[in-house]
């Protein structure tokens, strides 16, 4: 599931792309500027008896490594993007986990409410035979009767909602709406997170972000690099044949420099680049601190939603079943009123649907601790 997202969601063929096209970029900012080609006419006699003329081709060359440094940022910008497609990519993870995960909880609500459906019906039989036997009474009948209605409304409900979770899953998937899902299957992790410096350790080795943000310092760095070598004068150098009426066909040469006379707009922009080295290596450092605050709330996350399956698992469900078990044979000797009974079973459905919620909680925080330290993964089909 999650290989079929990343090879078919856009947004990962858009970030691919853009990457590509930064690629380039480094072949356009290195070259030498385009040659220029000038023709002058120096004199034309008014007898119109010659000319002078001269064909000129002007080649500029740069006194400096501008265009290395040029380049380099280039291709640190390049590299960004290209670590880039690995944030979008575990963003595009996440919303398909998340969305299947809707699914699979939908399915398993479905599971409770059949469940409790032919529980229902059960005691509506029971009801009924009580009636005949002369020891139940009419409302008994309709009110177990009610609860059956009730149920089967609430399934027709989470029919609809399972519809719309499928249509969601979908859509992260880049398919179509109305495609079929395969069956479902999940299996939570079971053991404990491991610890905070551990977690932080995996996430500031693998989390995409930070990679960005190291290739885009290289390419402030490098920026600051070009505006210094601004200080270095542009040379051009201008040749080619010309022709006098004097002296006939020769060649023309001119060699220039440019003068970088106005040093307090060269100052501004070296120190502009430099405060942007600056505020991106202050953003990296922000970026460090808050990843680590992510990963630590990601992890008390997944520990408070394990206590909480845990606990309705382990002790909720089962107290709840067997207080319908009691109920249901104290309700058949005529020691409990019908009302017990459906308290009981409503009592049950709650724990149930906690249950199932609160494993698909438990499922969503590890996700969302895998995305803090890059691999937002749980067991779902691939």
């Amino acid at each position: 599931m999650v290989t079929w997202a990343k090879a078919h969601r856009a947004e990962i063929a858009a970030a691919k792309a853009k990457a590509g096209a930064l690629a380039e970029t480094p072949k356009v900012v290195s070259a030498l500027p385009d040659p220029m080609v000038m023709v002058s006419m120096d004199h034309l006699p008014l007898k119109l008896t010659g000319v002078d003329a001269t064909l000129l081709v002007q080649q500029d060359f740069p006194l400096s490594g501008v265009l290395g440094n040029k380049k380099a940022s280039a291709e640190a910008d390049a590299r960004a993007a290209g670590a880039d497609v690995g944030r979008v990519a575990l963003d595009v993870e996440v919303e398909a986990l998340v969305a299947y995960l809707m699914v699979v909880e939908r399915e398993r609500m479905q599971a409770v409410l059949d469940e409790q459906i032919a529980t229902a019906k059960a005691i509506v039989e029971a009801t009924l035979a009580r009636l005949e036997g002369g020891t139940g009474s009419a409302g008994d009948v309709v009110r177990a009767r009610l609860d059956v209605a009730r149920l089967t409304s609430e399934r027709t409900a989470v029919d609809a909602e399972l519809v719309a979770a499928k249509g969601m899953l979908n859509a992260t998937l880049a398919r179509s709406v109305e495609a079929s899902v395969p069956e479902t299957a999940l299996t939570v992790p079971t053991s404990e997170p491991p610890d905070n410096p551990k977690l932080v350790t995996l996430a500031i080795a693998k989390r995409p972000e930070l990679t960005v943000m190291k290739f885009k310092l290289e390419k402030a760095q490098a920026d600051i690099a070009v505006m210094k070598s601004m200080y270095n004068p542009m040379a051009f150098v201008r040749t080619g044949p010309s022709y006098t009426m004097a002296d006939g066909p020769g060649v023309m040469l001119m060699v220039g420099v440019s003068v970088p006379l106005w040093r307090e707009k060269l100052g501004a922009g070296v120190a502009e680049a430099t405060q942007m080295s600056t505020m991106v290596d202050a953003e990296t450092a922000a970026m460090r601190k808050m990843i680590e605050g992510e990963v630590a709330s990601a992890r008390g996350a997944v520990v408070a939603a394990k206590i909480r399956f845990e606990t309705t698992r382990d002790k909720l469900v089962p107290i709840a079943r067997q207080a319908v078990s009691l109920q249901l044979a104290s309700y058949g000797t005529g020691q409990a009123p019908l009302v017990s009974v459906l308290d009981s079973l409503a009592m049950l459905r709650m724990t149930r649907m906690e249950q199932v919620v609160s494993e698909i909680r438990l499922a969503i925080t590890w996700v969302k601790l895998g995305r803090a330290v890059g691999t937002p993964r749980v067991a779902v089909p691939s």
